[in-house]
């Protein structure tokens, strides 16, 4: 699927990964409809967009809420893709991390995206067309010390993504994921709030532009699953088919770095 003309809706779409994208979408000629919380960041986005020359709306949408996913889906009206890319992390050990903070993170990670997914997927099996993107992360295929609440929220949207494109198989639906390593961003940063500074260097931080292109990719071809960086999509294959071995050396260079 070409993105010249399609209406896509992206979420999380005004800072980091989401703004990236969104600029990416608009230099491939989509109609864009952005989503997040906060306006003014969005318009200013939006504003960029337009520059390109593509026609993009700003839409205030906290994605926790459901109703504001209806809504969202409902203002773009024909959506062609749908980007679930709004989330945020709170890095804590499991025995000190907040319960509110560990429900928020589920209700915005998670939930959002299971949300803006039932009110996109109607019209997209009605027409039999329509690709939904679940950006998520190698947390979700892997397990972190110190990122036990973020990483479950990531796990549920892999699980979530995985049976969401058993069930839209052959309906003319595609579901895909892409799963980034740290990116070059201010999440990390205030992810960690200091108290994981070697962490980030486990795996080299990658530019949000890198992340955008395999997210447009995605849309366009609707492939399974991107792990990004290589060296990130190695070592969750070691994850994948030998767990132990690889949380053993993660835990290894983790105390190395630290």
């Amino acid at each position: 699927m070409q993105l010249n003309g399609k209406t896509v809706v992206i979420t999380g779409a005004s800072s980091g990964i989401g703004k990236a994208v969104a600029l990416e979408m608009a230099r491939r000629g989509a109609r864009l409809f952005l989503a997040a919380r906060r306006l003014d960041l969005l318009e200013s986005v939006a504003a960029e967009c337009r520059a390109v020359g593509v026609s993009c709306t700003a839409v205030a949408t906290d994605v926790s809420r459901r109703e504001d996913c209806i809504r969202l889906l409902e203002t773009a009206g024909v959506v062609d893709v749908l980007i679930n890319n709004a989330g945020f992390a709170i890095f804590d050990a499991i025995a000190d991390a907040k319960p509110e903070e560990l429900v928020s993170m589920m209700q915005t990670n998670y939930f959002g995206a299971v949300w803006c997914a039932q009110a996109a997927l109607p019209g997209m099996l009605a027409r039999k067309s329509g690709t939904i993107v679940n950006v998520a992360s190698i947390t979700g295929i892997m397990g972190f010390a110190r990122m036990g609440g973020y990483c479950a929220t990531k796990s549920a949207m892999l699980a979530f993504s995985e049976a969401l494109r058993d069930e839209v198989l052959g309906r003319g639906v595609r579901v895909a994921m892409v799963c980034p390593a740290t990116t070059d961003t201010a999440f990390f940063e205030k992810a960690e709030r200091g108290k994981m500074p070697g962490a980030s260097r486990l795996i080299l931080a990658i530019r949000p532009e890198r992340v955008a292109r395999a997210v447009c990719n995605a849309a366009e071809d609707g492939a399974y699953r991107r792990i990004l960086p290589f060296t990130a999509n190695l070592y969750m294959r070691l994850k994948e088919i030998a767990p132990r071995t690889a949380h053993f050396f993660m835990r290894r260079v983790s105390a190395w770095l630290e």
